[in-house]
């Protein structure tokens, strides 16, 4: 049903009056309300609004040449509202707008066109009110009248509408949502929010933060939607995202075992690469050994345990073997033939003299002819060490001493094999090579 409620009648039908009877034979005013479609747009459906809004549109007013008389050169032609109808309680303003000043090649009386056109410098507002009662159909005519040109006449438009109650629009959230987690310190998550509305098409698009796709930490984050109309009506809405880490952390780098020998029947000193951990969500999980590397570990078999734990005390563990084997120590010890009478003897000489070596060596009392054997000269207050070998020889170790190659003074002499001390004696010289040498200690062989 269509409503209309005439204002203004007199002013309306008398500027209808001017419009009719001078189209045809003077310039005109056409009220174009869409400036992208060509042509001049007279009647402008504005489709569904809500009781009481407001709209506010644009219109050009132009002015076209047309018959033969015509605006003079020069002239400012003011456009204003000079009539309306509205619907009910409705209700429309427009502001005044100016055409000009007309150019100088503008016909003048009595000479025909040429197609001239001229726009007015600002469109005018329309500021229409819609009806509070609901209804389809709604018309507003607008009439504008000119002055200023000696021309009379005006131009008429028409806005329609469809008033309707507005409803907010529905919003659709997912049900609370739990997720394992996927990233460093929480959980990518994505979901989804949907809304409709009776009056929209297309359905208007909620807003959510956090948005989908975002990360959310570890616990539950409370996710808040908001959707709006076109209407300017809202619904809002919330659900709950818990992101939780039941995964335990990946042990890297672990030993197949570790080994070491030992004379010491208690066990010895074991020292191993711990492994190393990575976790989903926490970037540095703890790693934990027991016994720990650097431990004293006993003889025999032994079962190391690594452990990790990340954040969430989540732990994964891992064992490898540590195996200790008791090797008895080696006793060395050396016999030293004639001129030497015994271990730990003391042999004084002159220097200058050559002091033959015959050594026999053993280990754990038996003997060995097998190996690098050296013998070994320091000062007994330390300083330069001389190293000779020793040969095998008729079932002993042999070998020289050339002392003209020492100073006088005291010595520690030093018979080795494989590097394993076996004995030494304390070597003196004196004087010169006249006497020989001698030995204190036990007698000689």
């Amino acid at each position: 049903m269509r409503h209309r409620t005439l204002r203004g009648g007199a002013v309306l039908a008398a500027v209808l009056l001017l419009t009719s009877a001078s189209i045809a034979f003077a310039d005109t005013i056409p009220a174009d309300g869409d400036a992208v479609t060509p042509g001049n747009q007279t009647t402008i459906a504005l489709g569904e609004r809500a009781p009481g809004e407001v709209v506010q549109w644009n219109v050009t007013l132009r002015l076209v040449c047309a018959g033969f008389n015509h605006a003079p050169a020069g002239s400012v032609i003011s456009v204003l509202l000079a009539g309306k109808s509205v619907p009910l309680d409705g209700s429309v303003t427009a502001t005044d707008t100016t055409i000009g000043p007309v150019p100088d090649d503008w016909p003048t009386a009595g000479l025909p066109c040429a197609g001239q056109v001229l726009a007015s410098g600002e469109p005018t507002v329309v500021t229409l009110t819609m009806p509070t009662a609901p209804g389809k159909g709604y018309q507003y005519s607008l009439v504008w009248a000119r002055s200023g040109s000696g021309l009379s006449g005006g131009t008429v438009m028409d806005f329609t509408a469809d008033v309707v109650v507005n409803t907010p629009p529905s919003l659709t959230l997912p049900n609370p949502i739990t997720v394992e987690g996927n990233a460093t310190n929480g959980a990518t998550v994505s979901y989804s929010a949907v809304a409709t509305d009776i009056e929209d098409n297309p359905d208007p698009t909620p807003v959510c933060n956090p948005t989908p796709g975002s990360l959310f930490g570890l616990g539950t984050t409370s996710v808040g939607c908001t959707v709006t109309d076109s209407g300017g009506l809202s619904a809002t809405g919330s659900f709950g995202v818990t992101v939780v880490d039941t995964t335990a952390p990946s042990l890297n780098g672990v030993p197949a075992g570790a080994s070491a020998t030992t004379g010491n029947a208690a066990g010895t000193v074991v020292s191993y690469t711990s492994p190393t951990a990575t976790d989903i969500v926490d970037p540095n999980p703890s790693v934990g050994c027991l016994p720990a590397s650097g431990s004293v570990f006993p003889v025999g078999s032994s079962t190391v345990t690594c452990t990790a734990t990340d954040a969430s005390a989540n732990h994964a563990s891992v064992s490898f073997p540590v195996t200790v084997t008791f090797v008895p120590p080696v006793t060395w010890s050396a016999t030293w033939g004639e001129p030497i009478s015994s271990p730990d003897a003391t042999f004084m000489a002159n220097a200058g003299r050559t002091i033959p070596i015959k050594v026999e060596m053993f280990a754990n009392g038996v003997e060995k002819s097998r190996g690098q054997a050296a013998l070994s000269i320091v000062g007994c207050a330390g300083g330069e060490t001389l190293a000779m070998p020793l040969s095998w020889d008729g079932g002993r170790w042999t070998g020289h001493i050339d002392t003209g190659m020492l100073g006088g003074g005291c010595y520690r002499v030093t018979a080795s094999l494989d590097a394993n001390d076996a004995g030494s004696f304390r070597l003196d010289l004196r004087g010169a090579d006249t006497a020989g040498g001698t030995t204190t200690g036990r007698p000689k062989r």
